[in-house]
């Protein structure tokens, strides 16, 4: 009878070393594949153009460049960003990403007879990681709209991005 105990035992061994294995090899598989679909980080220099209306309820657009400076986020869940214009005007956002999406939001400049608007940008990096083609701008206005759900005038644009560095 001991020959047969033993040699359930040694079985038994055998198996759990090839689990044991083979855990240990899914676990290698999985951290290499995790790593290699990553999506690329937002953070760093950007030059976005920006497609959008002229001012609320007008049919004529205006496209501009910004450039913008993206934090790294440091396990916030969101990321400060610094957006300066072609006039060397510079203001200050927010950023978050999840995944290959990101969304930007900032103020834009004023001038002192138009109107002001507040933009969210949102895209999707490439696999490359280094543009953000068709992405969507959201333009809320600083007019008033009572028949806006938003309750002030919104208009919609278009944004892409290149990677500076």
């Amino acid at each position: 009878m001991s020959g047969i105990g033993e040699r359930k035992t040694t079985r038994m061994v055998s198996t759990l070393k090839r689990q044991r294995l083979a855990l240990v090899t899914l676990v290698v598989v999985l951290a290499s594949v995790t790593s290699a679909f990553a999506a690329k980080k937002f953070d760093g220099r950007w030059t976005l153009t920006i497609t959008i209306p002229e001012s609320p309820n007008v049919g004529n657009n205006r496209t501009f460049t910004v450039t913008i400076e993206a934090s790294p986020r440091d396990g916030s869940l969101h990321g400060r960003s610094t957006i300066t214009d072609a006039e060397g005007h510079t203001v200050g956002g927010a950023w978050r990403q999840v995944a290959k999406k990101v969304s930007v939001t900032y103020e834009l400049p004023c001038a002192g007879d138009g109107p002001c608007a507040t933009l969210i940008l949102t895209g999707k990096i490439k696999s490359s990681g280094t543009k953000i083609n068709n992405g969507n701008v959201i333009v809320m206005w600083d007019t008033a709209n009572d028949h806006n759900p938003a309750l002030f005038d919104t208009s919609n644009g278009s944004f892409k991005a290149n990677r500076l560095e």
